[in-house]
């Protein structure tokens, strides 16, 4: 008798979960399902949405797989598979609640044309009424990305995140960006109420800034498609500690990032940015607006940057060395870091401590101009102790508005300028000399050339940055000596007539 009631108590469990599983089944096959789904979410979106096939999976938890997911006309979003699994009993009920959604394979063109939809940020569903859908998304537990493709700007990243949801906030415990030579993992939250507001750690092994301004454009979608009145409400906000073993900016490489990236809107800046580059250090702060044209303002501190490095990289190898330290500020716009590098303008003050000038024979030059040249005077190359300038920057064209030169044999100070593309030189300047290469001048040069106890000859400084050229201006010298013979005669005069 027991073992009889035992096996119709057990047929009847299994017809009962033949019957609960044939039914979801059946509600989840029905094609008014998956047409009701196309409903509620082109309501919610205000475009069309489509979706290319739905069916019901009951194990390990009961669930739905929706393929080939299709928003907007023409297209932007392209969701490739995407599996909801929800509680049984509120499915009854026309309800999915505690999601756990699962999106991989899929595209998204950014930015996307509808803004968030009012009521989806899993708030306590309110009871239903006639006018509601026939099933409704309440609320959604976790979110799983893989592979997940963000098109913006004409670049493309890949996504892949596992997300936490909880009333109005997302808790990122792993979120994956790839694009081109950029890697960034993050974690952290993003709140979605009043406002999307994100705070997120990431570190990078290699990170390319003209990939990252792309990858911030890509999650700063517009509320409104372009020509349409602007939506009440306030853009996302985007807030990355960001660190990276290795970036690039331009076709600058750098080590060791340490910065800041705040989006909001169409603003983003870098503040504080460090990183180590050209030997040295760099600290300061980039500000940028983004859209068809970038704009960037660039606040910056330099310390013991390697000058052969930089000329190097500038396409002048060989022509100068020391040790580089300086401020300035500058901006520039462009379609993209490059473009916005080259169009940089500002003003700034620079040192470089213990180098050289290959090529510009400064001594030698003025040894040439007294008319006894050294027989073993070869091609040698000229140190400085110090050499400062006060610069403005414009056009591709570097303008040292006070330029000054220190060395044992020499001081220079004068202006100058140089073109950043030709690396023309053009400048002109006093060349004072040592007490001692001042006595070698000879007694009619000290006497006509001199201020002092030093002879000082006016120069023109040519050439380009890897070939410049130094010549003594013998028109200007000769005024000048006129000039000093004058005013010695009439010294001579007043001397004479005190006696």
């Amino acid at each position: 008798m027991l073992r009889r009631i035992l096996l119709s108590i057990t047929a009847a469990i299994v017809l009962l979960l033949v019957i609960v599983g044939g039914g979801a089944y059946w509600f989840f096959a029905r094609d008014g399902f998956r047409r009701a789904l196309e409903s509620q979410a082109t309501s919610w979106l205000g475009h069309p949405v489509r979706i290319g096939a739905a069916r019901a999976q009951l194990l390990p938890r009961l669930a739905v797989e929706l393929r080939d997911i299709r928003v907007g006309e023409p297209v932007q979003l392209t969701l490739g598979e995407v599996d909801l699994a929800s509680d049984l009993r509120p499915l009854f009920s026309g309800r999915i609640e505690n999601a756990d959604v699962s999106v991989s394979g899929s595209r998204i063109d950014l930015p996307l044309p509808f803004a968030m939809p009012k009521g989806s940020s899993g708030d306590t569903a309110a009871p239903p009424s006639a006018s509601d859908p026939p099933v409704r998304v309440v609320s959604v537990r976790s979110i799983t990305l893989r592979s997940v493709g963000l098109r913006s700007r004409g670049r493309e990243v890949r996504v892949s995140a596992d997300l936490a949801y909880g009333a109005t906030a997302l808790a990122v415990s792993k979120f994956t960006a790839e694009s081109g030579a950029t890697t960034l993992d993050a974690e952290g939250v993003v709140t979605l109420s009043p406002r999307v507001d994100a705070l997120l750690n990431a570190t990078a092994n290699r990170l390319d800034l003209d990939e990252l301004l792309a990858l911030s454009d890509a999650f700063a979608t517009r509320t409104t498609p372009p020509g349409t009145p602007t939506a009440v409400g306030r853009p996302p906000r985007i807030v990355v500690n960001i660190s990276a073993r290795e970036a690039t900016a331009g076709r600058v490489q750098v080590h060791h990032l340490l910065t800041t990236l705040v989006r909001d809107g169409a603003s983003v800046t870098l503040k504080p940015s460090q990183f180590e580059v050209f030997g040295g250090r760099y600290a300061g702060s980039i500000s940028a607006r983004l859209g068809s044209e970038m704009s960037a303002t660039l606040e910056a501190r330099v310390e013991n940057i390697d000058v052969a490095q930089l000329a190097a990289f500038g396409g002048a190898p060989d022509s100068i060395t020391g040790t580089l330290s300086g401020t300035g500020k500058f901006t520039g716009t462009g379609a993209d870091v490059a473009q916005l590098v080259h169009s940089v303008r500002g003003s700034g003050a620079a040192t470089i401590v213990d180098g050289s000038i290959k090529r510009l024979h400064l001594v030698r030059t003025v040894i040439l101009f007294f008319g006894r040249p050294a027989p073993d005077a070869g091609e040698g190359t000229d140190r400085f102790d110090r050499l400062a300038a006060r610069f403005s920057l414009a056009n591709r064209v570097l303008n040292a508005e006070a330029f000054e030169l220190h060395s044992t044999d020499a001081d220079v100070v004068g202006t100058g300028t140089l073109n950043l593309d030709s690396e023309a030189l053009d400048g002109r300047g006093d060349v004072t000399l040592s007490e001692a290469l001042s006595k070698q001048a000879g007694t009619d040069l000290y006497r006509y050339a001199r201020e002092g106890n030093r002879v000082v000859l006016p120069a023109n400084l040519g050439g380009t940055l890897t070939m410049p050229r130094l010549t003594i201006d013998v028109g200007a010298a000769a005024k000048r000596g006129l000039k000093n013979e004058v005013e010695r005669r009439i010294k001579g005069i007043f001397d004479g007539l005190k006696r």
